[in-house]
């Protein structure tokens, strides 16, 4: 393991004052839309402007050496343009509200909306400029609020749910779309993409944010732009990129009960005006939140340490390169599974397991971004390699062998995976012209995935084994796909986007499986299995911009989850029968609006998924196999509604509701049960959460804090409408409240989560023993931050 904490202190050492450099600049007067890009490739800056509002605006020549910000107000005066937000390495451009701050102004207007900008077009937008639904939240808020991993950001996020079944085996649902599948080959229908990487598997999807510029969760299909595997949606991670000419650090550490340490550093330095570097890392340590009481070993702890790093340099006048590279481990000793029957003690906190429990992770990736800003527009080509391995020793049945009773037995679990993804992406974005602009390109993927699954079955009383089988699993993946998507304005007020994407799949898979206790009957193995598949993932968008800041869309677009082998098949003919993708068609009519002056926003939309051939893992009851078919029918219908004011221009409050009706339409297990009018998985009917920070000033500096309550109604973990395997509703209370200096440079803060101490069920179980896997509980401490 490597010295993080020395790590860190070689970030901080890094870090001098900032300093403001002066850039030579040579734009001549031309039409804004094109000025804009060229001023920002020149000052090294990322700079979002309204291409849809800039026609007919034109921009003065602008010739010498200039500090960038002075000089991009010298460009824009005159031309309405005003800075609507400087934050987190992005400048926002836009017209201002009536008697909001003047054009060219060096400061926001102080009671406007933070403006998010967003990459769910493969080009960087403002959010609310974007006719998809989606969520998104700044480096600011997930700092305010204290989003530190996926589960956070879902409290807060209509139509989003993130649980766990385990270490290894998250869950990530969004507007109902999961699966409980963990074999190597099948795929999730919600991707997580970091930097424009996705990442292959949920094993390693589950990790801490930090230093991040934005958190975007996109909803419904997104199959045109991002592929397979986007069915449900897909959660974009941002960490963003260091500023030309700019040096500046950040530090932060923070202690609080169950034995809690975190220190993170990150550093933006300046290697002259057209190279710059930025360093960033994390550890975080806390002990368990539950106890194993027959072994006595903690579960739920943590201990993870992060690392990333990026260089960005201006190769040329119209070529930049950002080259990155990241590090995690991390570690703990697994759940808390606790009993609701035999052997329970009545502690929901306590597991009675008597089995070693352990989870270990590492994963990296590298990638290489390269943005030629060509005569003819903007090619931008994505090189990356992703790389995860973790392995987790648990216990399935949630009660030890000793307490058992009869023929029942104790299943205990290995899996272990190592993934490897390479992905290339070369795409053109054309210059955006008076009747429209689009994007197209290609994308290739190679991934390599093992697994082993080791599962044994405890006798009751004794501990025998009386079941030991391992399943040596390898899926080799390659995806091919080309798009297009475009919008073409119809007159002022209408716009229509159309796309296109042909992803071709091609997998191949073996299986070994080893049963050590009945070798005759239940070994066998097969490699070289090849299946294929292509599919055509279209959409289309009509866009009204009934005024300025009020756009309504109706759109219809389709994804998919590839198709696959069961590769924890127990017999050869549920491995050689490979199930095909499952198809995804979505109806939505959705609004994006700002009123009073740009402190009031609120998003809505209604929205119908149609699901076709979708995948289900069950018991067959007349050829006695499990296995995963294309069995089901399903339709999902919701409502999504996000309400943003700010009364003041120091006080943000929010508040957000999701609604969900689920069904399945048609999904006969053969010899089994009728799951057909059943709700799916994983899918609350309502959901919603209130939220508030501030930044109040004081006599001498800023007060500071945050607020949220949430809520997640109860909802079935799977198909059946178990009662067992029901979880109840629930709302969780955080708050945090602070002292910020006047300049900035240093605030302390102390906080709670879970305030009302809640227990709620992540996970129910019914394998052996009626069983529950909780989260966390109530935690509290102070946070020291500091700015370079």
């Amino acid at each position: 393991m490597w010295g993080c904490g020395a790590a860190l202190a070689m970030i901080l050492a890094a870090a001098t004052p900032a300093l403001a450099q002066q850039r030579v600049f040579d734009v001549p007067a031309q039409p804004a839309v094109t000025a804009i890009p060229q001023f920002a490739r020149q000052a090294g800056l990322q700079i979002v402007a309204p291409a849809d509002r800039l026609r007919g605006v034109s921009t003065p020549a602008l010739k010498g050496a200039l500090d960038a910000r002075a000089a991009l107000r010298q460009l824009i005066a005159g031309t309405g343009l005003a800075i609507l937000s400087d934050s987190g390495g992005v400048i926002v451009l836009g017209f201002p509200p009536a008697g909001a701050a003047p054009a060219g102004a060096a400061d926001p207007s102080p009671t406007a909306l933070e403006t998010v900008v967003v990459t769910a077009q493969k080009r960087e937008e403002a959010a609310q400029t974007v006719p998809i639904t989606l969520t998104a939240f700044s480096g600011r808020a997930l700092d305010a609020y204290r989003l530190d991993s996926l589960r956070d950001i879902s409290r807060l996020t209509p139509g989003l749910l993130v649980s766990a079944f385990n270490y290894s085996s998250p869950t990530i649902a969004v507007r109902g779309a999961s699966n409980t599948f963990t074999q190597i080959g099948a795929n999730k229908p919600v991707a997580v993409v970091v930097d424009d990487l996705f990442i292959p598997r949920n094993s390693a999807a589950s990790f801490e944010l930090f230093g991040l510029r934005s958190v975007q969760v996109l909803k419904g299909p997104q199959g045109t732009l991002f592929g397979r595997n986007v069915t449900g949606g897909a959660i974009v991670i941002d960490t963003g990129k260091p500023a030309f000419g700019e040096t500046s650090a950040m530090a932060r550490g923070e202690t609080g009960n169950y034995g809690l340490y975190r220190a993170d550093a990150l550093v933006d330095a300046a290697l002259g005006d057209r190279a710059a570097v930025r360093l960033a890392g994390s550890i975080k340590v806390h002990d368990g939140y539950g106890r194993d009481r027959l072994t006595g070993a903690e579960e739920d702890d943590l201990d993870s340490r992060t690392l990333r790093a990026q260089l960005r340099l201006q190769a040329t006048d119209t070529l930049e390169a950002l080259l990155g590279a990241d590090y995690n481990e991390d570690h703990n000793g697994g759940r808390t599974l606790s009993s609701k029957a035999a052997g329970s003690d009545g502690n929901r906190r306590t597991s009675e397991l008597g089995f070693p429990q352990d989870f270990a992770r590492n994963q990296w990736g590298a990638s290489a971004r390269l943005y030629w800003s060509a005569p003819v527009g903007e090619v931008t080509s994505v090189t990356g390699y992703r790389w995860s391995q973790s392995g987790e020793d648990y216990a399935g049945t949630g009660a030890s062998y000793t307490f058992l009773t009869g023929t029942s037995s104790q299943a205990v679990n290995r899996d272990v995976d190592r993934v490897g993804l390479f992905s290339q992406e070369l795409r053109y974005a054309s210059p955006k012209w008076d009747r429209g602009d689009f994007v197209a390109g290609v994308y290739f993927a190679d991934e390599d995935a093992k697994r082993q699954l080791r599962t044994m079955s405890l006798a009751a009383v004794t501990g025998a084994r009386v079941a030991d089988v391992l399943t040596d699993q390898a899926v080799k993946t390659t995806s091919y796909a080309v798009f297009a998507d475009g919008v073409v304005h119809l007159g002022e007020a209408f716009d229509l986007t159309l796309g296109a994407r042909y992803t071709h799949d091609r997998k191949t898979a073996s299986l070994n499986r080893t049963d050590f206790v009945r070798p005759a009957t239940g070994s066998f193995a097969a490699s070289d299995l090849k299946a294929s598949w292509g599919e055509v993932t279209p959409r289309a968008v009509l866009t009204w911009k009934a005024t300025p800041d009020a756009r309504v869309y109706a759109s219809v677009t389709r994804g998919y989850t590839a198709g696959g082998f069961n590769t924890d098949a127990s017999s050869l003919t549920a491995l050689t029968q490979p199930f095909n993708p499952e198809k995804v068609t979505n109806y939505e009519l959705g609004v994006k609006s700002q009123w009073l002056g740009d402190r009031l926003r609120l998003n809505a939309s209604v929205f119908q998924m149609d699901y076709k051939d979708k995948q289900e893992l069950f018991f067959n009851g007349l050829t006695r196999v499990l296995t995963i078919t294309n069995a089901a029918k399903a339709t999902v219908k919701g409502v999504e509604v996000e309400l943003t004011v700010r009364p003041t221009a120091w006080l943000n409050l929010m508040a957000t509701y999701g609604y969900l009706d689920t069904r399945y339409d048609d999904f006969v297990i053969p010899g089994g049960a009728d799951n057909t009018g059943h709700p799916l998985g994983s899918s609350p009917r309502n959901k919603g959460s209130l939220a508030a920070d501030l930044h109040a000033p004081l006599a001498s500096g800023y007060l500071i804090g945050a607020a949220s309550w949430s809520y997640t109604d109860g909802y079935y973990t799977g198909a059946t409408k178990d009662p067992n395997l029901h979880i109840d509703s629930y709302s969780l209370v955080n708050a945090s409240l602070g002292y910020e200096a006047a300049d900035g440079a240093w605030s302390v803060t102390v906080w709670g989560r879970n305030l009302a101490d809640k227990d709620y069920v992540l996970t129910p179980s019914t394998q052996g023993v009626l069983a529950e896997y909780l989260g966390e509980p109530r935690t509290y401490g102070v946070t020291l931050r500091g700015r370079f």
